[in-house]
């Protein structure tokens, strides 16, 4: 609760009215009450809890971010990237970078897109949906209806996490030794992830031990069902942003140009 009256508590970015709040609460409410579909919880609740946390109404600039977020649900997996044995899954949103509004390094849009003509199907992404071809994925999202779906909503969560691990493995073997150094995926500690179900929003991590993809157990971050519950939810969902921010893209970025001019191997089909 501390957090919430913090002075550093704007640097996560806005925190959310009452009235944006209450919103929230009500329609929560009224999916819970009509016992609503997958469809209407995402676009009733979950869609609009990611607006309050991420997306900042400001005319001419509500786009211009570096962190963003979308629905997904048609982007498919790259076969490269994923497991044998995986599923084929689908995810609802994703929360992605977008590198033309990164003005500490203006050239990024260009390493993107000399690496993505190396990488299979010329994605700098685990998926081939056109409109994230030039946006580096961040955070997978899959989200259920109340009570419904769980152990199939964290297999796909899990089968992007693993796709992505994977993806990131292969941009490292990639690069060549810079004094000495070459970047691991240790250096940001993890992958995180986001299952949602009706009211109850989960984070899940993933990190790597050697080819084996290890996923820690979800932790509950807040719920729609109390006002509480709701800006636990968007402080949250600020604070993976900062993540995104700080530590996951300064990396992510210098791993882009270090692989984009390493001339020993290709991976485009």
């Amino acid at each position: 609760m501390d957090c919430f009256f913090s002075p550093e508590r704007d640097t996560l970015g806005c925190t959310p009215s009452p009235e944006d709040v209450m919103y929230i609460l009500e329609s929560a409410a009224e999916c819970a009450t009509k016992d609503q579909a997958e469809c209407g919880w995402s676009s009733d609740v979950h869609h609009e809890v990611l607006v309050l946390a991420l997306r900042r109404r400001q005319p001419g600039r509500t786009y211009k971010q570096l962190v963003k977020f979308m629905a997904c649900s048609t982007a498919q997996l790259i076969k490269e990237y994923k497991l044998p044995s995986a599923p084929d899954k689908k995810i609802d949103y994703c929360i992605y970078i977008d590198p033309q509004h990164d003005a500490a390094n203006p050239d990024m849009v260009d390493h993107i897109d000399n690496l993505r003509c190396q990488l299979p199907l010329y994605s700098i992404n685990v998926t081939s949906e056109i409109s994230l071809l030039k946006n580096p994925l961040a955070i997978p999202i899959e989200t259920k209806r109340s009570g419904e779906g769980g152990d199939d909503a964290a297999l796909q969560v899990t089968t992007w996490l693993e796709a992505q691990l994977e993806f990131l493995h292969r941009l490292i073997r990639r690069c060549l030794p810079r004094d000495g150094d070459t970047p691991t995926l240790n250096d940001i500690g993890f992958l995180p992830g986001l299952i949602i179900q009706g009211h109850t929003w989960n984070f899940v991590a993933a990190t790597r031990q050697g080819y084996e993809t290890v996923i820690w157990s979800k932790m509950i971050i807040g719920a729609t069902s109390d006002i509480v519950g709701i800006y636990q939810i968007v402080t949250f969902l600020q604070i993976l942003r900062d993540w995104v921010v700080k530590t996951y893209w300064p990396w992510l970025s210098e791993l882009i140009q270090r692989a984009t001019y390493n001339p020993a191997s290709s991976d485009a089909t």
